[in-house]
């Protein structure tokens, strides 16, 4: 059967690639040029949160009882019975994509990262909106130094949801740090803050700190 210690700068998660499509036209329309009742003229578009639009499917209740120990193996970091357990697992219920993701995540601790990455890819295909199985998976790239495929497992999670918070926070971490893509980082850290509603002072940190750099070159 085919089947993750992912580098955390911040203590997460944790989420954006919106492709927008201008068009320009000879004359505008003078109704797009009136502002909206109650809108400032110049002002800022409000941030909406796009909603999450993976819904689970049911989980047998076996199942349940099952992760329940395994989860508890894990917290433990008992990573071989876990690993033994979970290969038992995705035998008896290959329709899930969650118990292939805790595989991948035994298999990176241990430091079988090719098993790791076999067993994330398959939770993908198995499920491609398991948007937990792409963190993982662009985690465990980014430590292999597979920076470009780690770049790209993100940027499709974002295609499925583009305001997922994990990936937009590990999309800027893989450019500020892996990359030297300051610009790009800068994008998806204030993307980050605005999903997280602007609360999070790790990333505010992160922002300021980016920003005298940039200013600095």
């Amino acid at each position: 059967m085919q089947y993750f210690k992912g580098m955390l700068k911040s203590g997460i998660l944790l989420c954006l690639l919106i492709l927008a499509a201008c068009s320009s036209v000879d004359k505008k329309d003078p109704v797009e040029d009136t502002p909206a009742e109650g809108q400032v003229e110049g002002a800022e578009a409000p941030f909406v949160l796009i909603p999450n639009p993976y819904q689970p499917g049911s989980v047998p209740g076996p199942a349940k009882q099952e992760y329940s120990r395994i989860k508890q193996l894990m917290l433990a970091k008992k990573w071989q019975q876990a690993q033994g357990m979970l290969a038992l697992m995705v035998e008896t219920y290959p329709k899930l994509s969650g118990p292939y993701i805790n595989l991948g995540i035994t298999h990176h601790m241990l430091g079988e990262f090719e098993k790791a990455e076999q067993a994330l890819t398959f939770a993908i295909e198995t499920n491609p909106q398991n948007l937990d199985a792409y963190t993982r998976l662009g985690l465990l790239l980014r430590e292999l130094g597979r920076f470009e495929e780690a770049e790209a497992t993100y940027l499709k999670a974002l295609k499925i949801w583009p305001h997922h918070l994990p990936s937009t926070t590990n999309l800027g971490i893989l450019y500020d740090l892996y990359m030297g893509r300051f610009d790009d980082a800068l994008v998806y850290y204030e993307l980050s803050q605005q999903i997280a509603g602007g609360e999070d002072r790790q990333l505010k940190g992160w922002i300021i700190d980016l920003k005298r750099r940039i200013g600095s070159q």
